[in-house]
């Protein structure tokens, strides 16, 4: 791979002409490299969707996907309301806007079916190999290195989590925009016209509105100067002031919605770094390892075990041994530093989910795809060295490999209970993944498989709400309504805010004959959260049971108008409004509940003497 040539610099300020940044970027371009890539990138394009296809079908997954997708009200329409919600409401406490905009046309397109979340994320990956093939092939002016990323891009196992679950959507359009950003860049440099810079500004900012990960990529740009050979100068320093401007008001906009961090372990600075560090050996490790994957993995306890704590010596003797190689020296840096740039803020934070996730490798990986394709393209030059045959069967064997896990890797990735199983078999001393796994048994209809799952998530985690949530409502789902209301008791006092818990408090003090509690609980969580339309159903039987007719009435219309085919809610109001005097409404209430199979609704309207 040749490097581009440094620009001449007088008095300070960059010279280069428009001729010689054209001929310094593809000074190794020959009209061979300007042909293949016609056919090349169709091939890597047509591979990436062979090894992603088989995970359209895939179903959800109940961990972010709820709250994302299957119960996100806000995107199941395109007006001004729904845009003006998505720029002012964070999704899963990330502002990404762009990621609920296309959520919305996913829905508008297939009216929530989950093939089409699934389609558009393999599009978009499929997008995001093209841009890596074009932003690579102009960085470096070869298609070589261009061809090698990009393949690697498309068939990496580490990169399925990104691709097969429809949560992670925020990161491919991120990586989307961040790669078309560099594109453009590149261009302004090639051509030096202003046009390409704006695209490129604008570009960056569409990726911010995507991801908050993205305000890193201001850093890759002065490491594309670099590697182009442009040096410092006052011209470079004030291209680069409004993508900085984009990355820092971002970076407040970020944190200031970020509300989920909630670091597993007591850990310090110090931990932290070390535990950064062996985050880092392990991505290393996994570029050309992709073996034991996991969809999250348990953070280490304290003391931290000795192999965290060598990892810091691990990450700098690969960083000495690459930077020793003088020749290579300009694109390990770039490599190296593209990724410690691009990666670094998914490892500034402790979340549950996030000790080296495979997710956040996605975009990051770029720099490692690049050394390595510099040194297979070495060693393919030195044939006296190396037998051409020997490298080209490696590359064979690793591009076999690398598509068969990730086909694989696309089946663990069914549904809830099979990446879930997964993932505890290969980590299980993950909490959310018990808990995560135990929604999904409970939704199945297996309560006993979910109590286990839901006990095991305490045990690992006594803080983990929602696992005594879930217990709950198996306990009232069994008739054990004191067990249940005890464990409401405990999450609504541990999470004062939580709405659905006061909700099935509410429903459990039914049962328990308290109704002036249940009347307090049911309105605390509507007034939480006004989209519990079941709530108000239940605060009308309450109110019924306590003599508020009045207001039973208007809870149970709000009711009946949210949930249409609820037959205990007309036939109940159908009571309120005989109590009230309204036989022929009340009459019309019951002829609605029988047409739904209400049974007692038929004793109602003859009781009542219900015409025709």
């Amino acid at each position: 791979m040749t490097p581009a040539r440094p620009a001449v610099r007088r008095g300070g300020r960059d010279t280069r002409t428009v001729r010689g940044a054209a001929s310094a970027r593809g000074s190794a371009v020959t009209p061979h490299d300007r042909s293949q890539w016609r056919w090349i990138l169709p091939l890597i394009v047509v591979a990436a969707f062979a090894v992603h296809a088989n995970g359209i079908g895939n179903g959800f997954i109940y961990f972010d996907d709820p709250e994302s997708v299957v119960d996100n009200a806000s995107i199941r329409e395109l007006g001004w309301a729904a845009v003006g919600h998505w720029f002012t409401t964070p999704l899963q406490s990330m502002y990404s806007p762009l990621a609920y905009a296309s959520y919305a046309i996913d829905h508008l397109a297939g009216q929530g079916a989950m093939g089409v979340y699934h389609f558009t994320n393999v599009l978009l990956h499929l997008a995001n190999v093209v841009l890596v093939f074009l932003v690579i092939r102009r960085l470096t002016g070869r298609t070589f290195p261009a061809g090698f990323v990009a393949a690697a891009f498309a068939i990496h196992p580490m990169n399925v989590d990104t691709v097969a679950w429809i949560s992670t959507r925020s990161n491919l359009l991120a990586t989307l925009f961040s790669l078309a950003a560099l594109l453009a860049y590149l261009r302004h440099l090639d051509s030096r016209r202003p046009g390409p810079l704006v695209w490129s500004v604008v570009l960056f900012g569409l990726a911010t509105l995507s991801k908050s990960t993205a305000v890193a990529l201001p850093l890759v740009l002065f490491l594309i100067d670099h590697f182009r050979g442009r040096g410092p100068s006052r011209r470079s320093f004030l291209e680069k002031i409004p993508f900085l401007a984009i990355a820092v008001v971002m970076g407040v906009v970020a944190l200031a919605v970020r509300q989920d961090v909630v670091p597993p372990r007591d850990y310090t600075i110090l931990d932290r770094f070390f535990l950064a560090c062996s985050a880092m050996v392990d991505y290393l490790v996994r570029v050309a390892g992709p073996f034991h994957l996991s969809l999250a993995y348990e953070y280490p306890g304290r003391p931290l075990p000795w192999y965290v704590l060598l990892s810091p010596l691990v990450l700098a003797a690969v960083v000495a041994a690459l930077l020793l190689l003088k020749s290579s020296r300009r694109v390990v840096v770039f490599g190296l530093g593209f990724f410690a740039v691009t990666i670094a803020l998914t490892q500034a934070v402790l979340l549950i989910d996030n000790y080296h996730a495979n997710r956040y490798a996605y975009l990051p990986y770029l720099g490692l795809f690049l050394i390595a394709g510099h040194f297979a393209e070495k060693a393919l030059q030195h044939r006296d060295r190396i037998p051409r045959a020997a490298v080209t069967g490696a590359l064979a064997v690793f591009a076999v490999l690398f598509a068969t896990l990730t086909i694989t890797r696309n089946m663990v990735w069914k549904d809830t209970e099979t990446i879930m199983s997964d993932a505890i078999a290969k980590e299980p001393g993950v909490a959310f993944a018990h808990n995560s796994r135990g929604i999904a048994r409970y939704t199945g209809g297996d309560d006993t498989g979910a109590s286990a799952d839901f006990e095991r998530t305490i045990a690992l985690d006594k803080d983990f709400m929602l696992a005594y949530y879930y217990l709950g409502l198996i306990e009232y789902k069994g008739g054990d309504h004191a067990a249940a209301l005890a464990r409401f008791d405990y999450v609504v006092s541990r999470l004062p805010t939580f709405a659905p818990g006061y909700s099935e408090r509410g429903r459990t003090k039914i049962a328990l004959r308290d109704h002036a509690g249940a009347l307090a609980d049911l309105s605390t969580a509507i007034g939480y959260d006004p989209g519990l339309v079941e709530d108000y159903y239940l605060r009308g039987l309450a109110e019924i049971e306590l003599g508020d007719l009045r207001g039973a009435l208007a809870d149970l219309n709000t009711a009946v108008a949210s949930i249409p085919g609820h037959a205990d809610a007309y036939y109940r109001r159908g009571v309120v409004r005989s109590r009230l005097g309204d036989t022929a409404a009340a009459c019309a209430d019951w002829k609605t509940a029988a047409s739904l199979g209400y049974s007692d609704a038929n004793r109602s309207i003859a009781e009542g003497h219900c015409a025709g």
